[in-house]
């Protein structure tokens, strides 16, 4: 089944048809400025700067600089090879001295918009105050990522940290994506795991151009589009040409259920849990565990989860 594709979306719509309903979209006509994210000029604006590789999964394999990566790897044609490294170059997530994007994000900064459905209001993470809407431009979020993948490079079967909910924007090149429903967790896994990202079959094990199980969704992602992951969707990615794109993760109210359930389940072997309590000290808070969490937000949790069971019977 193809993925919805839509030219455009109110805010509310977004919430109400997808966030809510934890269903996948693309959505097209992001605000971007095209001919600055080609590789050669982010080259020139940011290829300097040192940035992590990573294969697969996410097991960092080397440091390098952008210019370095993209000389060694952009422009290949042919059949795809095997173990092509991935960038994902991620602003702060821990208090470690590290190859962070926080600089090439800043210099990023004027070269593309926030979706106008994505104002930043009713987000529990990242945390934020009172009337501070986060921006995925300017703002640190969890796992906001500058993507950078050579054609054939790709992301292998996996879900997301802690429950959380991810977008994609592509600003260069295509990506094919696969999607399947949270229900298929069991049966795409191969080996228990109790930190977020779980371990499941690689479902491009015999051929990088052929999936090996049908999935739920499919869909190719192009220049100016963006593709929204919900929490718990087992996703695939491979770069089908040179790409690059940006990716962030946030957790909605109206989205926040699994993410309460995750607290409540005391994950104390997700090593993932250092991010995410990362963003609440950045916030000004400090919780020694997840029991923690639900203490100080007992009541907002419970306001939410009325509100939402409200929501199932209108």
């Amino acid at each position: 089944m193809k993925i919805d594709v839509l030219d455009n979306i109110s805010e509310e719509l977004f919430t109400s048809e997808y966030i809510e309903k934890n269903k996948p979209v693309v959505i097209k006509n992001l605000k971007f400025e095209k001919d600055k994210w080609h590789p050669d000029h982010l080259k020139d604006l940011i290829g300097h700067l040192p940035t992590q590789e990573y294969d697969s999964l996410f097991d960092l394999k080397n440091l390098s600089t952008l210019s370095q990566y993209i000389d060694e790897y952009f422009g290949k044609s042919g059949d795809y090879k095997p173990n092509i490294p991935y960038v994902r170059w991620y602003n702060r997530l821990k208090d470690v001295d590290y190859a962070w994007g926080d600089e090439a994000f800043a210099k990023l900064r004027s070269l593309w918009k926030k979706p106008d459905f994505f104002s930043g209001k009713n987000l529990l993470i990242p945390p934020s105050q009172q009337d501070q809407y986060p921006d995925p431009v300017i703002d640190p979020f969890p796992y906001r990522g500058i993507l950078v993948a050579a054609r054939g490079a790709r992301t292998r079967l996996h879900t997301d940290p802690f429950c959380s909910d991810a977008m994609v924007v592509q600003f260069y090149g295509s990506k094919d994506v696969a999607m399947y429903h949270p229900s298929r967790v069991k049966e795409l896994s191969i080996n228990h795991s109790d930190d977020s990202f779980g371990g499941y079959l690689d479902v491009r094990k015999e051929r990088l151009d052929t999936l090996s199980v049908t999935p739920d969704f499919e869909g190719r992602l192009n220049p100016g589009e963006l593709l929204y992951v919900p929490h718990g969707w087992l996703h695939d990615v491979i770069a089908v040409e040179d790409s690059v794109s940006i990716t962030w993760n946030f957790i909605h109210e109206r989205g926040a259920l699994e993410y309460i359930d995750y607290l409540m389940d005391d994950p104390k072997n997700d090593s993932e849990f250092e991010v995410l309590n990362y963003f609440y000290q950045q916030a000004g808070e400090n919780f020694a565990a997840p029991a923690d969490i639900i203490k100080r937000y007992n009541q907002y949790f419970y306001q939410i989860e009325q509100a939402l069971e409200e929501q199932v019977h209108v």
